[in-house]
């Protein structure tokens, strides 16, 4: 295919292609769904995070090397606070209400890509979707980018064909920006930029040759499939076109711009998953560096629900986090003592969050004991029980589905979902 084929005769329909294939490919079925389709933010605290800095707080225990700090109730929560990391506070003071924290979520793994696809997918296996990839599939695969991908920590697995990644890898920005340097193999690149006349007429030559094609070769089976898709397509790939600030994004650990872009992508109905990520918390030396990584990460999430809180939704008077799902997690935690060089080492055992549409807010699910190791639980209501079953990646993760609208008994049947968790 020329360039000019490439950029210019398909104009806003590559964007929709290309960024993920999402005109034309599809894969495997939808799962049924088993309550209120929901849009989906996946934050992820990548490298993981010390839980004892605030979300299970151990102060004065011997077997583990804690923070300083106090621990203040908020909603029926209990977080460690300290003046030298306030939005951690202010965070939970504005939002316990709408939060669910899990404690004592086993991975069963102390290595970062083996942990991070268990506590995304639910599963051991790095090929399989993570959640948001699952619920982009399920509910958004009409959508321009059904899972936008901001950070480098996701997993979409035979949904491949509906994610399309910014950052470093920058599909959107290589198909929106004309004078992308992919485009180009001269130098000085030669472009070809048409007049609006000359693209509606590119436009009008594509839809009547695709409607012909629709009248012969397409008729039936996959090719009509193939050819609708195309189609359908075209208005996507307008839209994404057309949508500021998706396309120039560089890959930043600061999660303040990837709020701003996953706001927008949920908003403008391009995206029905965003995953979002902050780094690096992997602290092998100099554990107190967690510290500023919470206050960062925290204030981060604080920027994220009030904006959700305060941008319209899709029905009339609602809020678009009346029907978003923010899941929060860490791919692993880290040990309960400090190593030689004052750091400390990966660990099988964090925490996660939920926060959002349909959650039950105000509450901790799970536990850990005073090894900061996880507790058994009773699945139906996620409170400790030690008849119980381990609280661990399979059972969060198609806890997360269910919340989302999500059927998990589709996609991880063999797990038990973790309940108590929704309104």
């Amino acid at each position: 295919m020329s360039k000019i084929t490439r950029r210019n005769l398909l104009a806003g329909a590559t964007a929709a292609l290309a960024a993920g294939g999402v005109g034309v490919w599809r894969s495997g079925r939808a799962a049924t769904t088993a309550g209120t389709p929901r849009k989906m933010i996946l934050v992820v605290a990548q490298g993981g995070w010390d839980v004892t800095y605030a979300l299970d707080p151990k102060p004065g225990i011997s077997g583990i090397d804690a923070p300083a700090g106090t621990i203040e109730t908020f909603s029926g929560i209990p977080i460690l606070t300290d003046p030298g990391r306030p939005a951690v506070g202010e965070f939970f003071s504005a939002h316990a209400g709408s939060c669910a924290l899990v404690n004592g979520l086993q991975v069963l793994s102390v290595s970062h890509s083996n942990c991070a696809a268990r506590v995304l997918t639910g599963t051991v296996s790095e090929t399989s979707p993570d959640v948001g990839a699952i619920v982009a599939h399920t509910h958004g695969r009409s959508l321009p980018v059904p899972y936008l991908v901001l950070g480098r920590m996701a997993f979409s697995g035979p949904h491949a064909a509906l994610t399309a990644r910014t950052g470093s890898t920058n599909q959107l920005d290589a198909l929106i920006n004309q004078s992308s340097v992919l485009w180009f193999a001269s130098s000085p690149a030669q472009t070809f930029t048409p007049s609006s006349d000359e693209e509606a007429l590119i436009r009008a030559h594509v839809n009547v040759r695709a409607e012909r094609e629709l009248a012969t070769r397409g008729q039936v089976g996959s090719n009509q499939k193939h050819l609708q898709d195309f189609l359908d397509s075209l208005g996507r790939g307008d839209a994404l076109r057309n949508s500021p600030g998706l396309g120039a994004f560089d890959l930043t650990r600061d999660l303040g711009p990837q709020v701003d872009i996953a706001i927008s992508a949920l908003s403008q109905g391009l995206s029905q998953a965003v995953q979002i990520e902050a780094g690096d918390f992997d602290t092998h030396t100099n554990n107190a560096e967690q510290n500023n990584l919470h206050e960062s990460f925290f204030a981060g999430l604080h920027t994220l629900m009030e904006k959700l809180a305060t941008t319209p939704g899709s029905g009339a008077g609602s809020k678009l986090l009346d029907e978003t799902l923010v899941v929060v997690v860490s791919e692993l935690g880290r040990t309960p003592k400090l190593n030689s060089d004052g750091g400390k080492d990966h660990w099988g055992t964090t925490s996660a969050m939920l926060l959002g549409a349909g959650v039950k807010g105000g509450q901790v699910v799970g536990a850990t004991n005073d090894g900061l190791e996880g507790r058994l639980v009773n699945l139906a209501t996620g409170q400790p029980d030690d008849g119980g079953q381990p609280l661990d990646y399979g059972a969060f993760g198609a806890g997360v589905l269910a919340l989302a609208g999500v059927d998990p008994s589709e996609v991880l049947p063999r797990e038990t979902p973790l309940g108590g968790i929704s309104v």
